[in-house]
């Protein structure tokens, strides 16, 4: 009760603050038991309401432009990006970019980051879609990131790839398996141009791409140029 006497309406101070103000929306007429879309609209004020939330029939609030079915509020999920697993080599980089080949597959992917990746290195990764668009990549987990060693040695090619050479046009290339991993590619050339053949190799992106797909640590290069022969040993 005031100093004037007169009694104070149930449900307020006595400074006169309607305490109940945000409680009260819910109890709208027409609200069923849990008090639907329209009453969780109602909740917001007008940006113009003083702190007590002004009169709380959320007419004129931002209650009254929600969109309650829009796809956050609903609970729809955008669809998921684009997971690739696979090995890669890395074919260009730049500071904020980088272009790879997936190892099997015709499959060239940009990253929108550059984690410290060099041209000609093999990464075992997962790749995800860079949203919103989906058109570039960035690398969720790196599994193994190396670097395939091309070494040159004095040594002359095996007799087997000698004899093999023999029967073999210029510029004509073959293969033969070695025993375990890897392979020997062999490249007959005019004895005139198998040192720039040989020194070509080790800037070459099928050198790599080779050794990835062959699984091998290091690539070995012997030469015989009086025969013309270039010889590719993929080691492991």
């Amino acid at each position: 009760m005031g100093d004037n006497g007169e009694k104070t309406p149930p449900g307020t101070t006595e400074s006169g603050d309607d305490e109940d103000d945000v409680a009260g929306t819910s109890e709208s007429p027409d609200a069923g038991e849990d008090g639907g879309d329209d009453d969780v609209a109602e909740m917001y004020g007008s940006p113009d309401a003083g702190e007590d939330g002004g009169d709380g029939d959320g007419s004129d609030g931002y209650g009254a432009n929600l969109d309650m079915d829009s796809p956050l509020l609903s609970g729809d999920a955008p669809d998921e990006m684009e997971e690739v697993t696979g090995r890669f080599y890395v074919k260009h980089t730049e500071d904020v970019a980088v272009t790879l080949h997936e190892i099997g597959t015709e499959g060239i992917y940009t990253l929108v980051e550059n984690p410290g990746l060099e041209v000609h290195q093999i990464l075992d990764a997962t790749l995800v879609e860079n949203p919103p668009l989906g058109v570039s990549y960035l690398i969720e987990e790196l599994h193994e990131q190396r670097t395939v060693p091309v070494e040159y040695s004095d040594e002359l090619p095996t007799r087997q790839v000698q004899q093999l050479a023999t029967d073999m046009e210029h510029d004509q290339a073959a293969a033969i398996e070695r025993e375990g991993e890897g392979e020997i590619h062999i490249i007959h050339v005019a004895p005139e141009d198998v040192a720039e053949t040989a020194e070509s190799l080790d800037d070459d992106e099928t050198t790599y791409k080779n050794a990835a797909e062959f699984g091998v640590e290091r690539v070995e290069i012997r030469t015989d140029e009086d025969a013309g022969i270039v010889s590719i040993r993929y080691l492991p």
